[in-house]
């Protein structure tokens, strides 16, 4: 790892985050490879560490996996059990889940589920549920909870805090949410897109805290993309980037309720693999799913995993249409690599295995490098591990000041 600290007097502070940073997102670590790692003294990591230790941020274990020949078990560090913690919250058509998280990304409590009926919400109503949820987790902690981050379907405006009328979402026009938990709640609240976020929980936390540059794929009812550009999370102007599934790869197409016109998420969605599957069944009488008729997300893919050959041809012609639109992405932004993420968890890799190939079909090489595809680090909790990120990201270039002692 490259040496990225500095001894110099002035640039104590950044020296202390970036030390509190490692800890944070290396579970741990010795003041030895700490020092390794920064490039920094170990006289200076040792007056960090401690300042660190009294101010109540990070606290000191014996490693059991570290012990010497000599049976002695060296110290290690982590984040402290009375560390400050972050309330995130995912806001999605159908629930809302509210969680706290520490400075390494780890859910502190059990998250709160909030289901969303079918009946018209209104923007007060929906905040009231946030509300009551922080309170909840709030009253079962003794830890300070020092800011929120809102993990939020699109379209939205990050830098006025607006969720501005997401399609299927209880008819909400406007939704003031950060100024209206900010009064509530009397700490600082951000707000991102949830692909955004699930992009900065992979760089900050997952496997791909190594990758420069990649694009965070995010299938749910829509198709939400994230940016992760020289190593830093590209959010726009206003948060509103990331709408891969109303690209259009059919110009020609069908007329979306964006205004667009053969817009990604036309062809590639859950009613149009159904419809394929409905298409082609009667050819394979004896796949599980042709006696569904309304197959699921999880069905669809546990029978691609098992070799399922309907199920496969149903998420080739899915998987051609999501390449089409990845490779437009691609010619525009020199990326290395695609992480997908789901709203749950399924054994397998088929569908990473899918898009793979494509993507080699339409990029051959040597003209263009090859692309790796991935499965989330985080599959089902990636937005959610995004909206703890928010804030956590927040604190560790600055943005939002933490006290020491």
């Amino acid at each position: 790892m490259d040496t990225i600290g500095s001894n110099a007097q002035d640039l104590k502070a950044s020296n202390r985050m970036l030390v509190l940073k490692i800890i944070a997102t290396h579970y741990g670590l010795s003041r030895t490879q700490l020092a390794s790692i920064t490039g920094l003294s170990k006289m200076s990591i040792s007056n960090i560490v401690s300042e660190l230790i009294s101010s109540d941020y990070i606290s000191e274990f014996e490693n059991q996996k570290e012990a010497t020949s000599s049976g002695r078990k060296p110290l290690s560090l982590k984040l402290s059990e009375h560390s400050p913690c972050i309330c995130g919250m995912l806001i999605e058509r159908d629930f809302l889940q509210i969680a706290l998280g520490d400075l390494s990304g780890t859910l502190i409590l059990p998250p709160v589920n909030v289901p969303l009926d079918s009946n018209v919400l209104s923007s007060d109503e929906v905040i009231q549920y946030l509300y009551q949820a922080f309170v909840t987790l709030k009253d079962s902690t003794s830890r300070n909870i020092i800011a929120i981050g809102i993990s939020s379907i699109g379209p939205l405006d990050s830098k006025n805090g607006l969720i501005l009328r997401p399609p299927f979402f209880h008819n909400i026009e406007i939704m003031p949410i950060i100024s209206e938990m900010t009064k509530l709640t009397e700490i600082p609240t951000y707000l991102m897109n949830e692909s955004n976020a699930g992009a900065l929980a992979e760089k900050l936390y997952g496997d791909a805290s190594s990758v420069a540059n990649f694009l965070y794929l995010h299938i749910t009812n829509g198709i939400g993309a994230g940016v992760v550009l020289d190593n830093k999370l590209y959010d726009g102007e206003f948060g509103q980037n990331g709408g891969l599934g109303h690209t259009s790869i059919n110009f020609a197409g069908p007329r979306c309720e964006c205004g667009n016109a053969g817009c990604l998420e036309l062809y590639a969605n859950i009613k149009q693999l159904r419809y394929r599957i409905q298409e082609l069944k009667y050819l394979y009488p004896g796949s599980p799913l042709t006696p569904l008729s309304a197959p699921s997300w999880i069905q669809i893919l546990d029978a691609a995993n098992t070799k399922d050959t309907l199920a496969i041809l149903a998420l080739d012609q899915f998987s051609t249409y999501i390449a089409q639109a990845i490779t437009n992405t691609l010619n525009i932004l020199d990326l290395s690599t695609i992480i997908i993420d789901y709203p749950f968890n399924v054994p397998g890799s088929i569908m990473e295995d899918l898009l793979a190939q494509k993507l080699a079909i339409l990029r051959p090489q040597p003209f263009y490098h090859s692309i790796k595809v991935q499965k989330s680090t985080f599959i089902g909790k990636a937005s959610l591990i995004g909206s703890i990120s928010i804030v956590a990201d927040k604190i560790f270039h600055f943005e939002l000041p933490l006290c020491f002692s």
